[in-house]
């Protein structure tokens, strides 16, 4: 059975190697020895009693089977607060000439921290093997149901970066067009010095004037607000959610974000509490994500089970043991599974 639980230092070895199958261009990724020393301690830390205003809940999907750590996703929160978080909010400029009679409409890049104090969803990864219909859907809603459970530990600001578009060398025409101008590093080593040394080269060397998108290449001017083909189903999965669009960009590579309201959320609006009852004898009604509704010690899975008359979950002990269910408390909070007839889960967000 897969299930989904807090990551823990022991998975350092598990997560690297899962890093170098995810590809350039996911930030919250890198193959970096001591970044992910950094993400775990701030993980371990984020799951207790002492969590701060800038946390990182990462979450790992583990195959019971082989005990393979097999995919991951995260919350990411207070962004912003404690280094820059920038972005590019494409802003729309319209100007009239009264001796010729004309009004010319144009676009610009403005750099903003637009999602300043927001919590971020992203980390999104499942190893090609295990992308079948619902497993990445599994990992997405595992995020909004731990969020659902501890409301008071996020942002009502919720947003989530998509990974833009590259050529087939790697390369994003908009930092050729726009950010090689001003760096000089390729776009790879500009996305690895973000993820392991941080903005402050940005801040330093980033001018802060608006840019006229029709200076660009024909290129980048494209590549504006588009998520890559693998971030695809990502976008698709968070519109379902009610994730919008509003012009923010990346900075490196063009992809869009976007944002929802925390209480806008479909699966935290859909989740519900309900007490739980073991059964041996279960016909296979209605799938379900199921977390244990634990926060120090988060688990989900995905099963079936049957609503009782008196509004319980029947559920066959197999799974509530993988639940990990505190004896005390046999409440567990779920969500019906979506379906679609386009149940992919090959999808990867930065």
């Amino acid at each position: 059975m897969l299930f989904i639980r807090p990551s823990k230092l022991s998975d350092l070895d598990a997560l690297l190697l899962l890093s170098a199958q995810v590809g350039d261009g996911m930030t919250s990724m890198p193959t970096c020895k001591a970044s992910w020393m950094r993400k775990l301690h701030s993980s371990q830390q984020a799951f207790s009693d002492q969590a701060g205003a800038h946390n990182c809940y990462f979450l790992v999907l583990e195959d019971s089977t082989n005990g393979k750590i097999v995919g991951t996703t995260a919350i990411y929160t207070g962004l912003g607060l404690e280094q820059p978080f920038y972005s590019y909010q494409r802003k729309a400029i319209t100007r009239q000439s009264n001796s010729l009679k004309t009004t010319h409409s144009s676009e610009s890049l403005n750099l903003v921290e637009h999602f300043k104090g927001a919590t971020e969803v992203g980390s999104l990864f499942l190893l090609p093997q295990y992308r079948l219909p619902g497993v990445g859907q599994m990992l997405a809603r595992a995020r909004y149901l731990l969020m659902a459970d501890a409301k008071e530990r996020f942002s009502q600001q919720v947003m989530a970066e998509l990974r833009g578009v590259v050529n087939d060398d790697n390369k994003s025409p908009l930092w050729e067009a726009l950010g090689s101008k001003f760096f000089d590093m390729e776009f790879q080593e500009a996305v690895n010095t973000m993820a392991t040394q941080g903005p402050t080269f940005i801040t330093e060397l980033m001018p802060k004037q608006p840019i006229y998108v029709e200076l660009l290449s024909k290129a980048a001017r494209e590549t504006l607000s588009v998520p890559n083909s693998q971030s695809a189903p990502a976008l698709r999965m968070l519109e379902k959610e009610g994730f919008t669009h509003s012009g923010v960009v990346d900075l490196f590579d063009g992809g869009p974000s976007v944002e929802a309201q925390l209480d806008d959320i479909k699966t935290i609006k859909e989740s519900k509490l309900v007490s739980v009852i073991a059964t041996e004898d279960l016909p296979a009604f209605d799938e379900y994500y199921i977390s244990n509704a634990s926060l120090a010690d988060f688990r989900l899975i995905k099963a079936y089970g049957l609503i009782n008359h008196k509004g319980e979950l029947l559920l066959e002990s197999k799974a509530i043991e993988q639940l990990a269910l505190d004896s005390s408390n046999s409440q567990v909070r779920i969500v019906s599974v979506m379906k679609s007839k386009q149940a992919s889960a090959d999808s990867q967000a930065a």
